[in-house]
């Protein structure tokens, strides 16, 4: 089953906020809620299965990440 996504813009919202918000259909596993603090400095990802790094902006928003526990 797939997962869902909802996204509302400033102009749908009542305080003018952009909310995005998503589930996780598959099957339960504890998750663990990360925040990843906004950087002003180039980086680059590395992906673990096919090995492509990818250069990121320098300046990078605050984000969060819910990766599973185990």
């Amino acid at each position: 089953m797939p997962c869902t996504t909802i996204l509302v813009g400033k102009q749908a919202s009542h305080d003018g906020s952009t909310i995005i918000a998503r589930n996780d259909d598959g099957a339960f596993e504890a998750k663990r809620l990360l925040a990843h603090p906004a950087r002003e400095e180039a980086a680059s990802y590395k992906t673990v299965i096919s090995h492509l790094t990818v250069a990121l902006p320098e300046k990078a928003l605050r984000y969060t990440d819910c990766p599973n526990i185990a």
